[in-house]
């Protein structure tokens, strides 16, 4: 146990903690050190009935230290309470822990605490989008209290100095040039996107397809990253989209004879077999119809461990009680880890080369890597576009998150692809010709149809989601206007993804139409729905097609 000194000592017997100009410290989680964050937070209001309650059990904490610990955090004031113990109330996001990770999750520095997610020692429960609104907030640190809390602390994290990225230049010529198109071909679709700009996003990437019109746009606006201009070569990572990707391996594999999405899983991977895993199909997976709720992804607290954590992972997860295809329960890690599973198993080929061969190279997909070399890392790291935490109050946040050495190059199996918007439409292109790609087949028309045919009907979520097909989302505004996936004015056969707030993607075969969006800047849900549908009925208007 850590050394206490006598003003912890006190402050544990009641007197007032933080009160005199001596930096006493006290051990992280001990009584005094609670009694001094809540009095250093108490300046900053926290509404109880908002924020978002964030439960840290320790699994080593010493005697005289709280081994559970619930922190209230309003993503709106910056203000945090702490508490020892957990509460009545189901947490947002619940972390099983060691004290020095927990240590380094509230007092480290932003690139540490994503680096937290990469040793596979940490479990996370819960809604991991808070995650990152949770960031912003530490990092921000807007009262300063964390910052004295830090001096308060006994062992505090070693510092590191802030991250610096390299200057950029504005767009050159052609990126000017290319820009300039865009707004010629869709005004108002350029008008909606810079409106974006420096409010809920510093930089974008859009790609619009239209083959009647033979309307073709690919332009980038704005920074990758402070100091960096966004370009059409940028690789900005894809998130879910790249989910896509791993759908179309799967029907590669199917219209081969190799898998049929109706069997179990464990048929072709025998050892996620026992616990009730062996109920669970590809058509599940593809579908997000597991009993497995998304806040019970076992991959959450390792998505950018080593692989082999991770499929021990999901090799020894429970199966809550419930009968598949009942609801709809997204799967963001392990449904996509289990597929990658698949496809070596059946062909032999790892993913990543699967992948790059059979999908990506017959869509003329060059500028895209399913993983970054550490090669390609270094040679690219001070350009790869950062995401940035908008909206609400607070100034937008640069974050490292998915963009670490570890993550760009170990694969996250349906997230961490990267590559230009442009390459993501010709993926969309290829689909929407019938599995056709610029430079071969990807799939065959009747795989393509069944691909992105309605399989999930009449199922939502409180996310927006709707009717599914096999590895895609598809249209639903006849559900209503929460359920609108692409455009006011897109068709019910316009079938697509979208990318955790940043990324969408989507063909309308009815319109001819394809359209692939990035925004590196990550809001609220509401306001990430309410922008991209103004951009993308922008298009439809712009091209006659509302």
């Amino acid at each position: 146990m850590e050394p206490v000194s006598p003003a912890a000592e006190a402050a544990g017997a009641g007197e007032a903690p933080c009160a005199g100009p001596a930096p006493d410290r006290y051990p992280v989680f001990s009584t005094g050190w609670l009694a001094c964050a809540s009095a250093l937070f108490a300046a900053l209001p926290v509404d109880q009935d908002s924020a978002v309650r964030v439960r840290l059990r320790l699994t080593d904490a010493p005697r005289g230290t709280a081994d559970t610990v619930e922190i209230a955090a309003d993503l709106a004031t910056g203000g945090l309470r702490f508490r020892a113990g957990a509460g009545a109330e189901r947490p947002g996001l619940a972390f099983t822990l060691t004290r020095a990770d927990a240590r380094t999750l509230l007092l480290g520095g932003q690139e540490e605490r994503t680096r937290l997610f990469e040793h596979g020692g940490l479990r996370l429960e819960g809604a991991f989008l808070f995650l990152f609104f949770l960031d912003r907030v530490l990092e921000q640190d807007v009262s300063g209290a964390l910052a004295e809390l830090r001096l308060r602390t006994a062992d505090p994290p070693p510092s590191r100095p802030p991250h610096r990225d390299r200057g950029g230049t504005d767009g050159d010529g052609e990126e000017a040039a290319a820009v300039r198109a865009a707004a010629e071909a869709l005004p108002r679709t350029v008008a909606a996107l810079r409106a974006e700009l420096g409010r809920t996003t510093p930089g974008a990437q859009l790609y619009v397809g239209h083959a009647p019109s033979g309307t073709a746009v690919s332009a980038a606006f704005g920074d990758a990253r402070p100091g960096v201009p966004f370009t059409r070569r940028s690789r900005p990572i894809w998130y879910c989209c790249s989910k896509t990707v791993g759908a179309v391996a799967i029907g590669r594999l199917w219209e081969r004879g190799l898998v049929d999405p109706t069997r179990p899983v464990a048929e072709y991977l025998p050892w996620f077999a026992g616990e009730g895993r062996e109920r669970i199909t590809l058509y599940h997976l593809l579908t997000h119809t597991t009993p497995v709720p998304m806040a019970l992804d076992p991959l959450h607290g390792v998505f950018a461990a080593p692989v082999g954590i991770r499929r021990e992972q999901v090799r020894t997860m429970r199966i809550p009680p419930g009968e598949p295809g009942q609801r709809i329960n997204y799967a963001p890690w392990w449904a996509w880890f289990l597929l990658a599973e698949v496809v070596r198993a059946v062909d032999g080929r790892d993913y990543e080369r699967f992948a790059a061969e059979e999908v990506l190279a017959p869509c003329a997909m060059s500028d895209t890597r399913m993983v970054l070399t550490s090669g390609e890392y270094r040679a690219e790291k001070d350009r790869l576009p950062l995401i940035h935490i908008t909206g609400g109050a607070f100034p937008a946040q640069a974050t490292h998150w998915y963009a670490t050495e570890a993550a760009c190059t170990r694969p996250i199996h349906g997230l961490n692809m990267r590559g230009p918007v442009r390459d993501l439409g010709r993926l969309f292109e290829a689909l929407s010709r019938g599995g056709a790609g610029s430079a071969g087949r990807i799939l065959r028309p009747q795989t393509a149809a069944a691909m992105t045919a309605r399989h999930r009907v009449g199922l939502t979520d409180p996310f927006g989601n709707a009717d599914w097909g096999l590895g895609f989302r598809v249209e639903s505004r006849h559900l209503g206007d929460a359920y609108t996936a692409f455009s006011r004015h897109a068709s019910v056969r316009a079938f697509g993804h979208y990318g955790l707030w940043t990324s969408l993607a989507f063909a309308d075969p009815d319109a001819g139409l394809v359209v692939a969006l990035h925004l590196n800047g990550k809001t609220m849900q509401d306001e990430h729905r309410e922008r991209t549908l103004s951009i993308c009925d922008a298009v439809y208007t712009d091209l006659g097609l509302a």
